[in-house]
């Protein structure tokens, strides 16, 4: 189980989403990567330790996404370098963006593009399954030595 969101907080993911539409409407629809049987929908936000995390089903990608909720979380972060989390399932890279009116984020990527989905649901029940995995500790044990995997 998880924290639901702040109002605020749902505002943001309500934002994300929104913004990401547009860039489809506007940037991406005429590319070969968009999906046209896909739509842009967050799954599964809800706050980790100090983001708010879940997965953005957008028509040319599905991405974990962080959103800090303070600017001391990202402070230094370079768009388009890479950052490594440790959260429950173990270490995970992620890339860091920043959108217009939403602000910087993480991104790692589960799909993209988007073409093995061909009907929405399929893509948002796919999503739901993966989110809960980057939450969930690992029951078997792993190695000293090894990196755990979130896949």
């Amino acid at each position: 189980m998880f924290e639901p969101l702040y109002p605020d907080d749902a505002a943001r993911v309500g934002q994300l989403a929104r913004v990401f539409t547009t860039i489809g409407d506007e940037r991406m629809k005429e590319i070969g990567l968009y999906n046209h049987a896909l739509a842009v929908e967050p799954v599964g936000f809800r706050r980790w330790e100090d983001w708010v995390a879940g997965i953005l089903v957008t028509p040319w990608f599905m991405n974990l996404i962080l959103l800090p909720t303070n600017e001391a979380q990202m402070k230094g972060d370079v768009t388009g370098t890479k950052r490594r989390l440790d959260m429950p399932c173990g270490e995970v890279t992620f890339n860091i963006g920043e959108v217009e009116e939403v602000g910087p984020y993480l991104a790692s990527s589960l799909y993209s593009p988007m073409g093995r989905f061909d009907v929405h649901a399929v893509a948002v029940t796919t999503a739901w399954a993966a989110v809960e995995k980057f939450f969930k500790v690992p029951e078997v044990e792993e190695p000293e030595h090894g990196d755990r995997k979130c896949s």
